[in-house]
């Protein structure tokens, strides 16, 4: 039979225990941290990062479309139209854009009376212009120049509707004068093939989404057949010429 061990006994062994685990607590904490090392930061300073970005950016690269008005500017007077670009390669964009403006190659002063209407006395004809224009954009300088502002250059072909409508005719009874609106009645329509050439440049940010140039077009649009007249004895063998352009839109 086991003997009990009496209360001094007891309490030695307690003492004993308290000790060997003092020191293999010890041990193990000098064996976990090296002398001058930072300790490991808690747990709760664990910070998890989103594997994509929560706001994501549109480059300039992503912008393919632009479609937007024009604004025509020539010495026969002013214009409006539209137009549609399409990029297809670095740099490169195909677009397409159609305008309506009038068509002279003087100056048309009113300087007679037609009864209670002041006239022009030589002119002959209205015309107008509806050249609608393919082609190619190309950009310059793309390496060195930021994105608010892009260079180009472009060039395209331009098939022409022109219209001719009556504004004074001469005849055995008088004179006949034909108002604006009246006169689209009496209309001629021809069809003409041509070319444009143009330089100009694109402001701000495409990736906002909006965009808004200038470009200065030279069209040639030659008509042949001796030429079609607004002033009596002047006529128009070619309806090109220098066109300045005021363009705003919208890209995405």
């Amino acid at each position: 039979m086991f003997k009990p061990l009496s209360y001094r006994g007891n309490a030695d062994l307690l003492r004993a225990l308290v000790v060997g685990c003092g020191v293999v607590f010890g041990s193990a904490v000098a064996m976990a941290q090296i002398t001058g090392e930072e300790p490991s930061p808690p747990d709760s300073l664990i910070i998890f990062e989103p594997a994509q970005p929560l706001v994501q950016e549109i480059s300039e690269s992503a912008i393919k479309n632009a479609f937007g008005a024009d604004i025509l500017f020539s010495g026969s007077g002013w214009g409006f139209g539209a137009f549609y670009h399409r990029k297809v390669f670095e740099n490169g964009t195909l677009f397409a854009n159609f305008g309506l403006s009038g068509r002279r190659n003087t100056d048309e002063l009113e300087d007679a009376w037609l009864g209670a209407i002041p006239v022009v006395s030589s002119k002959v004809n209205r015309l107008f212009m509806i050249p609608m224009t393919v082609g190619v954009q190309y950009r310059l300088f793309a390496e060195s120049l930021q994105e608010s502002f892009r260079p180009f250059v472009a060039t395209g072909i331009t098939p022409t509707i022109i219209l001719s409508t009556p504004y004074l005719r001469f005849s055995e009874e008088g004179v006949r004068y034909y108002e604006f609106f009246e006169s689209f009645g009496y209309t001629e329509t021809y069809f003409r093939w041509g070319a444009m050439f143009a330089i100009g440049a694109m402001f701000g940010d495409p990736a906002e989404g909006s965009v808004m140039g200038v470009m200065m077009r030279y069209y040639t649009i030659p008509f042949g057949e001796g030429g079609l007249e607004s002033v009596r004895g002047l006529p128009i063998e070619n309806f090109g010429g220098v066109m300045l352009t005021l363009s705003i839109g919208k890209a995405w």
